[in-house]
């Protein structure tokens, strides 16, 4: 494992044009509905710019609510663990560079000395459909996806999902979900492993990926 560290923003926004993020891998995996294989692959070989979602609302609440989310997660924890953040460092893996992660922040648990990550989310939950994803204590496959890249790039042992879900009706509800990197071995494997393809078969080919059409 290693990390770069970038001096700002902007800096760290252009880096994406050479590398897959976390957040990314659930697009190639198939569990995004906001972007297609087509579209990262075209933002991945300068044939697209990527959209400026800076407006959007959810994801401004998700910005501003992540530093108030980490904070009242390393209070409530602060027996627990060590809550670090570094908001420009990129991780990599030597064995696959392209794959990367920026992590929310980074855990060590005080009685092991083990790290981890912590990962939040901000969800707004506005459909039946959205609130089974979160049922029987699952999360989605699109978060559980980017959680499997950024344990394999940084080789922690564990990751923490911070989640905030919001309802209609103003009601609001905070939640935990803790992921053992054993236990996910072979999900880890299967994630890598379609960012490889991607990487290898479509962007540095300059290939344009198949067309996938949902019904």
């Amino acid at each position: 494992m290693s990390y770069k560290e970038y001096p700002d923003h902007e800096t760290w926004v252009r880096s994406f044009d050479n590398r897959i993020g976390a957040s990314e891998i659930a697009i190639i995996c198939g569990f995004a509905n906001f972007k297609t294989q087509s579209d990262l692959w075209k933002e991945k070989t300068g044939r697209k710019q990527a959209d400026n979602l800076d407006e959007n609302e959810l994801v401004s609440y998700g910005k501003s609510a992540e530093q108030h989310l980490r904070a009242l997660f390393a209070l409530k924890h602060k027996n627990k663990y060590d809550v670090e953040y570094h908001p420009y460092r990129v991780y990599y893996n030597d064995e696959n560079p392209f794959l990367t992660a920026t992590l929310d922040g980074e855990l060590t648990e005080k009685e092991t000395n083990r790290k981890g990550i912590y990962e939040c989310k901000t969800c707004l939950i506005q459909s039946r459909t959205a609130l089974e994803e979160w049922q029987n204590n699952n999360i989605p496959q699109k978060y559980y996806c980017q959680i499997c890249q950024q344990l394999y790039t940084t080789n922690y042992y564990y990751a923490v999902l911070n989640a905030e879900l919001r309802y209609p009706d103003g009601k609001a509800e905070i939640r935990e979900y803790h992921i053992e990197r054993e236990e996910a071995e072979d999900d880890i494997a299967y994630v890598v492993s379609k960012g490889v393809e991607f990487w290898n078969n479509y962007v540095k080919a300059d290939k344009a990926p198949p067309v996938t059409i949902r019904i």
